[in-house]
């Protein structure tokens, strides 16, 4: 009987080890490629977005210095005056390192942020916090499991000590993943009880395990987009830097790509996404409400992670296209409350460094669709952030308060 068992799962097994064997072979050095680093920083992808070893790799570069850019979709919209496109033209001292896709919001970041805790050590970085995240459900689930990778619970649950907001972040994984192969462990953090050693001995060989694999697969799918969008779009820069001449390229550039509609959308957003749906989507963002939401809660996590490694943040808030707001009804008074609440949030605890682009919808060519900064949109987004990256900062001094954390506060409507 022992025999026929082997002679059926022997093989098997006996792959499942050299497997193993292979991945634990592939060395963990994080050799410096610029090349693979600018390659990392602009593709884009959910394996850039969730491993660990090519964040890692370009965030700790002695020689060039990447700087993390968090947000969701608005870094698909790589037209000229996209951040990437304007730090290659005009030679800056950082280069971003996009961090964001679809459905991409804090709590997605708060876990993608234990991987690179050292990297963002006393360190700058840039996050767009869009009012739009904060919707009545919060984070949906389905997005926070496509960004998520194993590695990062690996490094959440080794760094816990049990805090307000260790215990805040393991109820909202469970929320997110209440199955996973984590999950019992999570559970005891936020129950507030402690983790056996056995459990984290075991969650050590797991992250060795995992960081040999991150390396096996890091380049794989890096993607391209530097050198398929990045780079011909920064030669068409005019030369030297001159926010005139970039102003007024803006204005031709969306002149001439939202020519098929009144909301100044970009043409072939129009086509693909609004125009069959039009009639229906009047008024139907009236009972939009984004001052009630768990993801005020999840965004604290995000705060307080950056307090934790003494980053120096310029948040961006961006605005909503004006026309296309007026269409869908989407109340203009909760918009400005969401956003007096969202900056309440920062400024109370010393998040003073902050870009509100939120009342500027209306300006020409400012948006490139609904929602997404566009032409002019991007070049007062620079302002902002190359300013602050660019010169030197005073020293971040934050107070941070776990109010932020309490149902309280996530249905707050009206803030002094």
């Amino acid at each position: 009987m022992l025999k026929r068992l082997w002679m059926i799962f022997g093989p098997v097994f006996v792959a499942i080890v050299l497997i193993f064997a292979v991945v634990m072979l592939v060395p963990t050095d994080k050799n410096h490629n610029y090349n693979d680093e600018k390659r990392a920083a602009t593709a884009l992808t959910p394996v850039v977005f969730k491993n660990a070893s090519l964040k890692q790799q370009a965030l700790s570069d002695p020689k060039h210095r990447f700087v993390p850019f968090f947000g969701s979709s608005e870094w698909r919209r790589i037209d000229e005056m996209h951040p990437a496109v304007l730090a290659e033209a005009y030679k800056r001292n950082y280069r971003p390192f996009l961090l964001g896709l679809k459905g991409a919001e804090s709590l997605t970041h708060f876990f993608g942020m234990q991987q690179i805790q050292k990297q963002i050590k006393n360190k700058q970085a840039v996050f767009v916090i869009s009012p739009q995240w904060f919707v009545k459900d919060g984070q949906m689930p389905a997005a926070f499991e496509y960004y998520y990778s194993t590695d990062q619970a690996y490094h959440f649950l080794q760094n816990q000590t049990g805090t307000t907001a260790d215990r805040y972040a393991a109820k909202r994984f469970l929320d997110m993943i209440p199955d996973g192969s984590v999950s019992s462990m999570m559970k005891k953090v936020a129950d507030g009880k402690k983790i056996s050693k056995f459990d984290l001995e075991k969650i050590k060989l797991l992250e060795i395990a995992s960081n040999h694999e991150d390396n096996l697969f890091a380049r794989l799918q890096i993607g391209n987009n530097y050198t398929k969008r990045v780079l011909p779009r920064a030669a068409k820069l005019p030369q030297p830097y001159s926010l005139q001449a970039l102003h007024r390229r803006a204005m031709k550039l969306g002149a001439e790509q939202t020519t098929n509609n009144d909301f100044g959308i970009l043409n072939s957003f129009y086509s693909q996404n609004v125009k069959k749906i039009l009639p229906k989507l009047k008024d139907s963002q009236k009972d939009f409400n984004y001052l009630k939401s768990p993801e005020y809660g999840d965004f604290q996590l995000v705060l307080n992670e950056f307090a934790a490694e003494n980053t120096n943040v310029m948040f961006v808030i961006p605005p909503v296209n004006t026309h296309w707001q007026e269409y869908t009804g989407l109340n203009q008074a909760m918009y400005e409350k969401t956003v007096k609440k969202i900056k309440y949030q920062l400024q109370s605890q010393g998040f003073d460094n902050i870009t509100d682009l939120s009342k500027r919808g209306d300006e020409p060519y400012f948006m490139q669709d609904t929602i997404h900064l566009g032409w002019n949109g991007w070049l007062a987004f620079d302002q902002g952030v190359n300013g602050f990256l660019s010169n030197k900062q005073p020293e971040p001094t934050y107070h941070i308060n776990n109010h932020f954390f309490t149902k309280q506060w996530a249905n707050t409507e009206n803030v002094k």
